[in-house]
């Protein structure tokens, strides 16, 4: 076997990582989680849904990746918002799981 075939992946040069590298920096997303006192899972859902459309000319929040869980299982989420891709390419703000045709974000 010929030397450049035992190189498998060679390393990229230090240009080319620093070209698509994020610089330090750079924003990172984060979560915010806040925890409320209510009776259950369907008051939480529509408080976080009234909450993070009042929140939505906000610059940087991502109103359509809002879930709720319980304190206990934070690993179980349930969607908040349907967010599927329209064909316009706008995404679908009614309620997750809603009856009826999406509607885009007019925002």
């Amino acid at each position: 076997m010929s030397p450049d075939r035992d190189v498998v992946f060679a390393p990229l040069p230090r240009a080319v990582v620093e070209a698509f590298a994020e610089p330090d920096d750079a924003p990172r997303r984060h979560v915010v989680h806040l925890p409320i006192t209510v009776v259950g899972t369907d008051q939480a859902m529509r408080f976080a849904y009234t909450l993070a459309r009042s929140l939505a000319a906000v610059p940087g929040l991502e109103v359509a990746g809002t879930t709720v869980s319980a304190e206990d299982a934070q690993h179980v989420r349930r969607w908040v918002f349907c967010d599927l891709v329209m064909p316009d390419r706008r995404r679908c703000l009614r309620a997750a799981d809603h009856d009826g045709p999406c509607e885009p974000d007019t925002g």
